[in-house]
């Protein structure tokens, strides 16, 4: 943190004055903050009204020392799980005064949650709250890996869709592992996938439960359980048409889950380019499988992942340049990491089940790998995607970099320089290779990459003769970057052999 010109306090950032000792309130924020999506918090910093605006300066704490003594002292036993570690906790020299950084990092979700002195909070802009209510169940909610298990009572068979049931059969069978399937009653095959279970915390009788009732249910029967069940998928990918070329609603079109991912596949592929590259050998190289694949991982993500149980719609829209897809329902792996792990959580065992065993998703972690992987076979910009306890938003993009502004933030010469720096090898180049690929003097090439470098969209690397200019890039692109890395050199290598 600059500590020059300190920001403001927000979603990530909290001070307190604390001179000489800890204030209760510390513990607050590490809990609100731990449950939410991490922060830090400053000791040593004072509010100040100065012409009735807020200002922070640094005062100091006296005796840091004693003051972690203190934290680490009380650390486990005011709060139920400590997230905190040695290497978050910094003293740090401002001019004459000391201050101390605490990196509060989010709480894993078997560990929310996380609470002080008995108390759960989250972080709700610059205000630590008490998680009550509504905002408690959302916490807990959001931290559950069993939303879709529990037995419902009253439903039964003549509650789901056969004609869903049957189609379904029919796929799963035709695969060599579950062709004994065939020759089950309807009530005999449900048991076996899942749908139909006994209730374990209750009387013991068997009955639907709620995955089973979102995946095949009557669309009405659904609605009576969960009000708020809507799935949509609109086409927006003409610019010039008003409202959407197509829609895939189960509003309109009374769909459970699985009608509605059959339906909205189907009708995605055909927004899919035709694309293909050749390879070393000058065969055609189908791209445009790619992008369908991880056009199927990303709807997949939403069904298997979202919370039924909010107010917000799942909605996957195809966009002029991009594909988004949105669900309530923060995600149960660290966003950073969404690209490149193989590991996978799911807040709906049941639904994530009916669809693997069908060999409809990746193999178990995947998905996320194989979504970033098609960007770099179609050379597309990076995948997008953040989370929080509102939803989460992926952003699959069918252009690349340059392209993907449609002229409406940079002129045209700004673009050709982008087009130079992604198709380039390293995504890096200097000045002069910049100069050399796009054809224009050394002062346009300046004054666009200065323009560029303000917008946030090209970083400089590097200083002297050795400066370098490439793409900015979150961390997850970058990480999922270098996991593809060895893909990549594979096929550089292939194509200079």
């Amino acid at each position: 943190m600059n500590y020059s010109t300190l920001p403001d306090e927000n979603q990530y950032i909290e001070y307190k004055k604390n001179r000489t000792r800890l204030s209760r309130d510390v513990w607050e924020s590490i809990a609100a903050f731990a449950n939410t999506e991490g922060g830090i918090i400053v000791l040593g910093i004072e509010e100040k009204k100065l012409d009735d605006k807020s200002q922070f300066i640094v005062s100091g704490v006296i005796n840091p020392h004693k003051i972690l003594d203190e934290f680490w002292s009380n650390a486990d036993e005011i709060l139920n799980v400590n997230t905190i570690q040695n290497k978050d906790v910094r003293i740090i020299n401002v001019k004459s005064n000391t201050v101390i950084e605490i990196t509060v990092p989010e709480a894993k979700v078997n560990q929310k949650p996380i609470r002080a002195n008995g108390t759960p909070y989250i972080r709700k802009g610059a205000v630590d709250l008490k998680a009550k209510g509504e905002d408690l169940r959302l916490l807990l909610v959001n931290t559950a890996t069993d939303l879709d298990t529990n037995v419902l009572h009253n439903y039964w068979i003549e509650d789901l869709d056969m004609d869903c049931i049957n189609n379904y059969k029919q796929a799963l069978t035709s695969r060599e592992q579950y062709s004994n399937y065939k020759n089950l009653s309807t009530e005999e095959f449900l048991r076996k996938i899942g749908v139909i279970a006994k209730d374990y915390n209750g009387n013991g009788d068997y009955g639907i439960t709620v995955g089973g009732l979102l995946f095949f249910g009557d669309n009405n029967a659904i609605i009576h359980k969960f009000p708020y069940f809507q799935l949509d998928y609109l086409d927006q990918s003409k610019p010039n048409v008003d409202r959407w070329l197509n829609r895939v609603s189960s509003v309109t079109d009374n769909l459970n889950i699985y009608s509605f991912y059959r339906e909205t596949m189907m009708t995605i592929r055909s927004t899919v380019n035709n694309h293909f590259d050749l390879d070393s050998n000058m065969n055609r190289k189908d791209t445009s499988g790619a992008m369908i694949i991880a056009l199927r991982e990303a709807l997949l993500n939403m069904l298997m992942h979202a919370n039924y149980y909010e107010k917000e719609p799942l909605r996957a829209v195809a966009n002029v340049n991009y594909y988004e897809f949105s669900n309530p329902g923060k995600m149960l792996v660290p966003v950073e990491t969404f690209f490149t792990t193989n590991r996978t959580s799911s807040r709906n065992p049941i639904i994530s089940k009916l669809f693997v065993q069908l060999g409809e998703s990746e193999r178990a972690g995947h998905g996320g790998e194989k979504i970033y992987e098609s960007a770099l076979v179609n050379n597309y910009r990076k995948p997008e995607i953040a989370s929080n306890y509102e939803g989460t938003k992926l952003k699959i993009w069918k252009v690349d970099y340059a392209d993907s502004f449609s002229g409406q933030v940079i002129s045209e010469r700004e673009r050709s320089i982008l087009k130079a720096i992604v198709s380039s090898d390293n995504q890096e180049m200097s000045h002069k290779e910049i100069e050399e690929r796009v054809k224009l003097s050394r002062t346009k090439v300046d004054s666009s990459l200065k323009e560029l470098m303000a917008k946030g969209t090209v970083i400089k690397i590097g200083n002297g003769r050795a400066t370098k200019y490439g793409i900015q890039q979150t961390e997850e692109q970058l990480l999922a970057l270098a996991q593809a890395m060895p893909n990549i050199i594979r096929r550089k290598l292939g194509r200079e052999g």
